[in-house]
């Protein structure tokens, strides 16, 4: 070795160190599901907002507006007499404000209202919104991997997403 050579790493050798470690790090997070925590979060927030805009739009336009979710996603429906048949019954909303939506990530939902139990094999809303602006409230319970958002319903609209533990 010649005494004008240090011995050591390069600039661009330590970056494309850095780079790798950046990337492995980011592919084992997606991979392990930290990135599910800000997916429920989103879809948590998402439904705070529809679920904001139903209230609105049942009161604008005068209309009854329930709430339907699964697994895969929620929509809205409105109570509507169909005289075909000759009976009341619960049909999607044709609404490009309230539009069917998918969760981002599979999701158990829970609903628990003090006005009635759930019944999620039926095709009864968990929610309803009144023309009049009151809502029959409850509490909902978004879950995925262990974690769960609460997003509590009063009888007046007033809306609170909670941060719920692991189970």
């Amino acid at each position: 070795m010649t005494p004008g050579h240090a011995r050591g790493f390069t600039l661009l050798e330590l970056l494309v160190v850095v780079v790798i470690v950046s990337l492995a790090t980011t592919l084992s997070i997606a991979w392990l599901g930290g990135d599910d925590h800000r997916r429920l979060d989103a879809a948590a927030e998402r439904l705070h907002g529809d679920l904001s805009l139903a209230r609105d739009v049942a009161f604008l336009d005068q209309q009854i507006i329930g709430w339907q979710a699964n697994a895969q996603g929620y929509r809205f429906v409105t109570w509507r007499y169909e005289p075909d048949t000759g009976v009341w019954r619960w049909v999607p909303l044709e609404s490009h404000r309230l539009a069917p939506q998918t969760w981002p990530i599979p999701l158990s939902v829970e609903s628990v209202s003090a006005n009635a139990p759930s019944a999620p094999d039926t095709d009864m809303p968990r929610l309803v919104w009144w023309p009049n602006g009151e809502v029959i409230g409850g509490r909902l319970i978004l879950g995925h991997g262990g974690t769960q958002r609460a997003l509590e319903v009063d009888a007046l609209g007033i809306y609170r997403v909670k941060a719920m533990g692991r189970l």
